[in-house]
């Protein structure tokens, strides 16, 4: 009956949205409806409005803005009356999706009134106190939404909402909603926190309300107090002895709810004063502008916040089976941050408590004090630390068999801390206990257990190889089979841990080694036919996700064994692939991606000969550069294509016309991610640079979308993630223009390069000129100045000149003369490449 409504209403929706909109506020107001009937109608309503993946939330707003206007004008006017209902749940989805609507409209400038009508409700005296306090949640609801478009109301906005935390406010819910109102808003409100007066005002409000009788309203007023420390740092200083009464009182006397929320406030002073040492590092490394002000709210409150936190952390959960986020685990968070932030000053405040506490015959102080441990791991010096974890190492190995949950648990992952962060402690005395250990706790619950597991994965990674071995090397053997067995436990998440440390114990794997590796691999192959075989039966959909997940992770293993001993199992390449191709036929997508990522290694490790599985590849290939949907999947597809290109170099050819089809179809897509285009980019290089000459066939078409991508700019101040992508989409374009040329040089056919070079040096002024531009992006620019000089310097009538004497080009080798080893070889190689140029007469 669901399935069939369902498919009802997605049919009424296709058909006629106008009247699918009306239809779902109509039900919300309809008192003869069931109101859970109605809610869910809001809930329709709001999924109509947004989603979580980018892509189908711009296709959502598309669709609502070619609405008419007069359709969206009665929308919103039901949604608005929809606030003054009497049920909370219907007013405050309402309040919701009047909030989505106003993020896509109120940038537009589409409902300017929104905001004004809010508060002038609010403002009335004949208002309902039901009304109010809907209509303060959703005047929240719109600042979260739209902080930067709201500016010229703020005034209206801190005015209405200060009504609602007034002294004269008796009102406890309306009280509340306007404490939320004004967390959601703080970011909104940056004209008024940079007055002095009208911070004094906002801030006395926040104290006022940290006071309230009402425990929810006392957490709403922490929650202002985090935003403040998140947006406003730089003012903190005026307000802090208050804030610290406040929050150490929160964290002594207060509920839980409401210490944890205080404790978050100082997680988020850490954060932000972590990420300004951040900044200020790369500021000092790259010699740009003067570095920010950063207080040490931090370390000034850390001997007394210190000692809470402590105490916080014996307050652990009665049952170790109950994961539920508590004021324990959110003062072992900020006393991570806390380490990270002061470094070694933050030694003599814990220390004491651990001595103390280590052995105590109470299983909680026990377990807080090794707690206390590992979270001052990461942030004070190695020499500061060494000598107390080679002092602690055998007590906290001795946890780990305690007979306490909750110790054995915090001591597998203290012993992982240790790992990641101190193996030079480990010596040769401990290793031995430690491996008994961990192999021990792999048995262990599977919470125990995935902690072993990861500690068995940092440990792989930090011990180095050397010579011919490791110090891991006679244990390889016996951790990795117990990791097997453990993988087998019918737990998702264990079994994923547990491959995780198979691999990290495998890529890291000393030569030694490579022979018990090789035996591995006939292994795995039978575990994964085991697994596909389970795969074909009728299974419960847990068994179904078990089983779909080994395979994913087998396949994932198999490609580290056959990389890691690629002489010793070429005779399993065939098998390998064979069930390869069989997990692509599979329908379960989770482990198409390990598969691909498989036949990548096989690509790899077979060359030229990978031409014999070609015709079976094939198809999966195309299929998954076609499914632009599962964006993760097309990029591996995409790479794979780049390692079979370098694997089959002008094999590919017989090959390439469906292939380059496919990726052209994927760049000029604006629905693939961006995140696949800088790949798609480089594949089509790699390609170009197997198949040389043959080339010829798609060069109009992929240098015209090479310029197209030479050419993406965003309006605008731009943000770390944009100028990241920026930068990879460049160094991607780059690589594509050098692997083009390369191949065409190689079959003699470089002039034809000559028509597109105009362009390309029009792209390499730009890149010069971008103060944003990052070392790789430079690196790539100078091999392309060098193989312009070397291929095409004395074939172009201008080039020659301008390679010699422009500006740009000057600029961008010695940028790379200044930047890392790579961009200096690349800058000497496109130097001496020039002083050749120079040389012919």
């Amino acid at each position: 009956k669901r399935e069939a409504a369902e498919k009802l209403l997605q049919k009424f929706e296709a058909q006629n949205f106008p009247a699918y909109l009306r239809g779902l506020c109509e039900s919300m107001q309809d008192k003869r409806l069931h109101e859970r009937a109605r809610h869910l109608a809001g809930i329709q309503l709001k999924n109509c409005i947004v989603a979580r993946s980018e892509q189908r939330r711009e296709a959502l707003e598309k669709r609502w803005l070619m609405l008419e206007p007069q359709v969206r004008s009665s929308i919103k006017m039901q949604l608005l009356h929809t606030l003054n209902l009497p049920e909370k749940p219907l007013w405050n989805i309402s309040a919701q999706v009047v909030a989505k609507i106003a993020r896509i409209e109120i940038p537009r400038d589409l409902w300017s009134a929104l905001v004004p009508q809010i508060v002038n409700v609010i403002s009335e005296k004949k208002t309902t106190d039901t009304l109010k306090e809907a209509c303060l949640t959703a005047l929240g609801f719109v600042c979260e939404e739209c902080p930067d478009n709201l500016q010229q109301y703020s005034n209206k906005i801190l005015n209405a909402i200060a009504t609602g935390m007034s002294k004269d406010q008796q009102n406890s819910d309306i009280k509340l909603a306007a404490t939320r109102a004004l967390a959601l808003s703080l970011r909104m409100a940056k004209k008024n926190f940079n007055v002095p007066q009208e911070r004094s005002l906002i801030m006395d409000m926040i104290f006022a309300s940290a006071k309230s009788q009402n425990e929810k309203v006392r957490h709403a007023a922490m929650e202002c107090l985090v935003e403040v420390a998140k947006s406003y740092y730089i003012y903190l200083g005026a307000f802090m002895k208050p804030i610290y009464e406040l929050t150490s009182h929160a964290i002594k006397e207060q509920p839980e709810e409401i210490a944890m929320q205080a404790i978050e406030f100082w997680c988020t002073v850490s954060e932000v004063e972590l990420e300004i040492q951040d900044d200020n590092f790369d500021i000092e490394q790259k010699g740009r502008g003067p570095k920010k002000q950063m207080f040490g709210f931090v370390k000034t409150a850390a001997p007394r916040l210190c000692q809470l936190l402590l105490v916080c952390l014996t307050k652990q959960n009665e049952d170790p089976e109950d994961e539920t986020w508590n004021a324990a685990q959110a003062a072992a968070m900020c006393l991570i941050l806390m380490a990270q932030n002061i470094g070694d000053a933050v030694v003599p405040l814990v220390l004491p408590f651990i001595k103390q506490n280590i052995r105590d015959k109470n299983w909680r102080l026990r377990e807080a004090s090794t707690l206390a441990f590992a979270c001052i791991l990461d942030g004070p010096s190695k020499e500061e630390l060494q000598k107390l974890v080679v002092q602690a190492f055998s007590v906290i190995l001795g946890h780990m068999e305690d007979s306490q949950p909750q110790v054995k648990d915090t001591a597998a992952w203290c012993v992982g801390k240790i790992c990641e962060e101190l193996p030079t402690a480990i010596n040769a005395e401990i290793l031995p206990r430690l491996m008994v250990a961990l192999r021990n706790g792999l048995n262990e619950n599977p919470k125990i257990a995935g902690h072993v597991c990861w500690a068995i994965h940092n440990l792989a990674d930090e011990v180095k190889v050397q010579g011919n071995t490791s110090a891991l090397s006679k244990y390889f053997m016996g951790i990795v089979q117990e990791l097997l067995k453990t993988s087998l436990r019918h737990n998702i998440e264990l079994q994923n841990h547990a491959f995780e440390a198979i691999n990290a114990m495998i890529r890291n794997a000393a030569p030694d080694t490579n022979p018990i590796i090789a035996k591995l691999v006939p292994e795995l192959l039978g575990r994964l036919r085991k697994a596909l075989e389970l795969g074909s039966n009728q299974l419960s959909p847990n068994e179904a996700a078990l089983v779909s997940n080994a395979q994913s992770q087998l396949c994932g293993a198999l490609s580290y064994a056959v990389e890691k001993t690629k002489n010793e199992s070429r005779n399993f390449m065939n098998p390998m692939m064979e069930f390869m191709i069989a997990v692509l036929r599979q329908p379960h997508t989770e482990a198409h991606e390990e598969a691909l990522l498989a036949i990548s290694t096989v690509a790899r490790c077979t060359e030229k000969d990978f031409v014999n599985y070609m015709d079976h590849v094939r198809p999966f290939v195309i299929r998954h550069l076609k499914d632009t949907q599962s964006y993760r999947t097309c990029g591996i597809a995409t790479g794979l294509v780049g390692d079979i290109a370098r694997a089959l170099e002008v094999k590919l050819a017989p090959y390439s016309k469906e292939i380059v089809e496919e990726l052209l179809r994927n760049l000029q897509n604006a629905e693939v991610d961006r995140s696949v285009k800088p790949r798609i980019l480089e594949c089509l290089g790699d390609i170009a640079l197997a198949i040389g000459g043959h080339f010829e066939h798609y060069l109009k078409w992929v240098m015209k979308l090479l310029e197209d991508a030479a050419g993406v700019q965003f309006r605008g101040p731009r943000d770390e993630d944009t100028i990241e992508y920026l930068n990879t989409l460049r160094e991607s374009v780059l690589e594509s223009y050098i692997s083009i040329l390369q191949g065409l040089t190689d079959d003699g056919k470089e002039a034809l390069f000559l028509g597109y070079v105009e362009k390309l040096l029009q792209f390499l002024n730009i890149i010069s000129q971008d103060p944003d531009t990052e070392v790789n992006v430079t690196r790539a620019a100078c091999a392309m100045i060098g193989d312009l000089a070397r291929n095409l310097g004395d074939k172009h009538p201008k080039l020659k000149e301008i390679l010699l004497s422009a500006p740009a080009f000057k600029k961008i080798l010695n940028d790379g003369q200044s930047g890392n080893s790579e961009s200096m070889r690349q800058a000497q190689y496109a130097t001496s490449e020039l002083r050749k140029l120079q040389a012919m007469p």
